[in-house]
């Protein structure tokens, strides 16, 4: 199983790092763009470390995924930009990043997660819904390419 941990609100280089990777590697997948968060500031990105609940995954010492998990209204939350470095994809490494957020939302008595998925990205489906989600039928254009449509997927979670 590879290793996730929670990020640090410290570690917002390695934050920066990965997500600008992921929005490099696949624009086409995520609300924002490298040339919108490339130019973020230290301090942004210091706040963007610490308004999440971000989790890494590591693989022969070297960070290779990344998610975010965020807090919404009532007993819900939501997976936010899920990435995993290509040449480490197919290895059950975005399964493992899934399971910390819906563990962390479970932790914090939330009832449901939820994520937004680009039309066209099968992995990500396929892993979303081996992971327990499913569509819900709620659309809305992909923020960062109008063009492009996106799903919102949920998971209910069992109780505590």
């Amino acid at each position: 199983m590879t290793p996730v941990r929670r990020l640090g609100s410290d570690e917002w280089a390695l934050l920066r790092d990965l997500r600008l990777a992921a929005l490099r590697d696949a624009p086409h997948a995520f609300a924002s763009t490298h040339a919108r968060e490339a130019g973020d500031t230290e301090d942004a990105w210091r706040e963007r470390a610490g308004a999440h609940a971000w989790f890494v995954a590591e693989a022969g010492g070297e960070a290779v995924g990344l998610v975010a998990g965020a807090a919404r209204d009532g007993a819900a939350a939501h997976v936010l930009s899920m990435w995993v470095h290509p040449r480490h994809r197919g290895r059950g490494i975005g399964a493992a990043l899934v399971a910390a957020v819906c563990d962390w939302a479970a932790a914090r008595a939330a009832t449901q997660v939820t994520l937004w998925v680009a039309d066209g990205n099968d992995a990500a489906t396929r892993c979303y819904a081996r992971a327990g989600f499913v569509p819900t039928g709620r659309r809305q254009p992909l923020p960062s390419d109008p063009a492009v449509g996106e799903e919102l997927w949920a998971r209910t979670l069992p109780p505590r």
